[in-house]
């Protein structure tokens, strides 16, 4: 199940090398206090309300955003396999003709063009996140490894948890829970906080709407709720998808006997990463799907307090 392809150990350096996304710092939903979010790219899950498309994609990509295009034709110049031209209507790009060479975002002045995937050790990301390391001392913050699905680069995410965890760092990981158990249980001993998603609880529909069976993940937050990390449990409420009465009601049934599960969080859709599909060049499937109302907001939420659990709603 899992795939390392997008880790690697460094001969030269016998450092741990992992596929990064992006590092968001200054974050206040994801996890206690103040955090540096570090998105891993790759996902094993096909979630079509997906706000981070481009960390779902396992390699780099390009992203495009014409807003910011100022029509210089520099990255057209530069482009050795000819994916980029200009006319009338302006850029337009060839992501089939595209090697992902990276010269065109390098030299985009305007910053148009961007990458999403940047190989970098587990130093280069801890120089980052020890920036702000006063922040987390004095909010009781720390840091948050997501994705994507952090578990895709197993071994970089453990390096990552371990070398925090040795400077005294508050540590975090947002998960899907799809992953062996092994690999699971081998981050516990260097993970503070525990945000675990859960969508649908139907196997035959988890299947067929998010591309793999639920049985491991569902195990898997067992297991976890068996030790002494905090748990937070996330719930995206998707009209169509994950938001039925039936749905919520059974993932209630399932955490109400489970230890350590501190809160819940029922998550409305948004359409905020809408922008981002346009901009790797997909489409986005929900762009027509209403928003939840909050009075139905509030009704799911008594699900939850019915099964004596502690939820909130939103982040």
């Amino acid at each position: 199940m899992i795939d390392s392809t997008n880790v690697r150990v460094n001969n030269v350096t016998n450092k741990t090398e992992g596929l990064v996304s992006e590092i968001q710092r200054y974050s206040v939903h994801d996890g206690p206090g103040i955090r540096t979010m570090v998105f891993l790219k790759g996902c094993f899950l096909t979630c079509p309300w997906c706000c981070n498309p481009e960390s779902k994609n396992p390699l780099p990509l390009i992203g495009y955003h014409a807003s910011k295009c100022i029509g210089c034709k520099q990255c057209a110049d530069i482009c050795p396999s000819g994916a980029i031209y200009f006319d009338k209507k302006g850029m337009h790009y060839n992501r089939n003709s595209c090697t992902v060479c990276e010269l065109c975002a390098q030299e985009c002045p305007s910053g148009a063009l961007r990458i999403h995937g940047k190989t970098m050790t587990v130093n280069e990301v801890m120089q980052i996140a020890l920036r702000d390391q006063l922040f987390y001392t004095n909010s009781g913050g720390g840091v948050t490894i997501s994705g994507g699905e952090p578990f895709y680069q197993p071994e970089f995410l453990f390096q990552l948890l371990t070398a925090f965890k040795k400077k005294g760092i508050h540590t975090a990981i947002e998960t899907t829970g799809y992953v062996e158990w092994p690999a699971f249980e081998k981050v516990l001993d260097s993970l503070d906080f525990l945000l675990f998603d859960l969508k649908i609880f139907d196997p035959v529909k988890h299947q067929l709407v998010l591309g793999v069976d639920n049985e491991i993940i569902l195990q898997n937050l067992i297991r976890c709720s068996e030790k002494s990390i905090p748990i937070h449990v996330r719930i995206p409420v998707i009209p169509g998808y994950t938001d039925d009465r039936e749905n919520i009601t059974q993932i209630a049934r399932f955490l109400q006997p489970l230890n350590h599960i501190q809160k819940v969080h029922l998550l409305p859709y948004h359409r905020i990463g809408m922008t981002k599909y346009k901009q790797i060049g997909e489409s986005y499937q929900l762009e027509k799907t209403e928003l939840p109302t909050t009075e139905y907001l509030k009704k799911l939420a008594d699900i939850m307090i019915s099964s004596s659990l502690n939820v909130c709603i939103g982040g």
